[in-house]
């Protein structure tokens, strides 16, 4: 009787002081699956978000250098023999003339060459002579169609005359010739654009009596519509009598 007593008592006991605690909690349950489109990584652990990484700007491709434009105010000069026999018509293909065959003040030239050539006003008196070593030939000329060979041409004298000649200069390279000589005298060829800067220069010297003759070479070009001038002229007279400059063809082309 008394051990089923004290059992009953400690029942009691254990009884009570489950219902003092409260009602027993539940297992947690595991975390619903997440619904589609909502999957997130999860982040590392002690790292914040991540930003975004800037895509590397595209290196603009690298301009080439400015190429300076080439110079188009050039002008040369080059001084040479006179070969034995000059075809002004095969040579001038834009343009020839020859001065001093029937006179003075007779001039020759291409019948085609719309007269690009031209001379201007001469600074003394002129004289016919027919002193050239060489000869000059030319076929569609005008008022001479055409010559087999002449030695003529023009001259001045005394120091500080002589001639000057013209012709058309432009973008397009040009070459003129002029047939020139000197006696008892040195003379002074001048070249210069008269729409550009450059210039260029060619002594002739001749201390004897007779005929020196050259043929000057003038390669030009021009920066636009111009012209390119060339001053002949006696720098130095040697000689007391008629000491001077002279003057037989040109050609273009």
């Amino acid at each position: 009787m008394i051990l089923a007593g004290v059992l009953v008592v400690i029942g009691f006991g254990f009884v009570a002081a489950r219902g003092l605690s409260g009602p027993e909690k539940a297992p947690p349950l595991d975390p619903p699956a997440p619904a589609l489109g909502d999957v997130r990584a999860p982040a590392p652990a002690g790292q914040g978000l991540i930003p975004l990484v800037s895509p590397t700007p595209t290196t603009p491709a690298s301009t080439p250098p400015t190429t300076r434009p080439v110079s188009r105010d050039q002008l040369r000069i080059a001084q040479g023999p006179v070969p034995g026999k000059v075809d002004l018509s095969k040579e001038g293909e834009s343009d020839w003339v020859h001065w001093g065959l029937d006179g003075t003040y007779s001039l020759e030239r291409d019948k085609g060459g719309r007269f690009r050539i031209l001379e201007g006003t001469p600074t003394a008196p002129r004289f016919r002579h027919s002193l050239s070593p060489q000869t000059f030939t030319w076929i569609g000329g005008d008022p001479v169609a055409t010559t087999p060979g002449t030695r003529t041409g023009i001259r001045t004298c005394g120091q500080g005359n002589g001639f000057t000649v013209t012709a058309p200069a432009g973008t397009t390279p040009r070459i003129l010739k002029i047939y020139l000589g000197a006696v008892s005298a040195r003379g002074k060829l001048t070249a210069r654009l008269s729409t550009g800067k450059s210039t260029g220069s060619t002594l002739l010297d001749n201390r004897g009596g007779t005929l020196r003759t050259a043929v000057v070479t003038v390669a030009y070009q021009a920066p636009r519509s111009g012209q390119v001038r060339l001053t002949w002229t006696t720098d130095v007279a040697y000689g007391e009598g008629c000491a001077g400059v002279a003057l037989e063809a040109a050609t273009l082309s």
